[in-house]
């Protein structure tokens, strides 16, 4: 059995304490000139595990992200401009594999046999990742911390039909 899909749909989000409606988690503001196309790195997954998405995308400054200034008080925000799920975090692509050797065994009756099978889970052992970190406010924004699925994993099995 083989998946192969796309990553899942990711909206980028933030901890904006000075928004106007209360909120304090918003979406986080793209920085002028920035499309959704251009927020992740390119490359390979692999390649990308620190850096998944263009920093330079998210409108910032030196204390951190921005949100767009709301009236004449120089403080209050609204919400980010980023829409929902504008980017896909990693893809999938895993096989499973089960090889079976059935072997006539006629002493006990007819239809007897011993199966031999061996199942492998990831088969070609490609590494496959978990979302990068989504929140522009955190520190590990855009890292890829964790494995979605295990390593090749054998497993082996002796049965006895009869």
């Amino acid at each position: 059995m083989t998946t192969i899909q796309s990553g899942l749909p990711l909206t980028l989000t933030g901890t904006n304490a000075n928004n106007v409606f209360g909120i304090t988690n918003d979406r986080a503001e793209l920085a002028a000139g920035c499309s959704n196309g251009n927020l992740v790195t390119s490359g390979s997954v692999t390649s990308k595990l620190n850096n998944y998405f263009n920093a330079d995308c998210i409108a910032h400054n030196a204390a951190g992200p921005t949100w767009p200034i709301v009236g004449s008080d120089g403080i209050a925000t609204a919400f980010g401009n980023s829409g929902v799920g504008i980017v896909y975090g990693p893809g999938q692509n895993n096989t499973d594999l089960a090889v079976v050797k059935r072997t006539a065994v006629g002493w006990l009756n007819e239809g007897s046999n011993v199966e031999f099978r061996t199942e492998f889970f990831n088969a070609f052992n490609h590494p496959q990742f978990q979302p990068p970190d989504t929140d522009v406010s955190s520190p590990t924004f855009g890292i890829i911390s964790a494995t979605a699925v295990n390593p090749r994993v054998l497993q082996f099995a002796l049965k006895f039909n009869f």
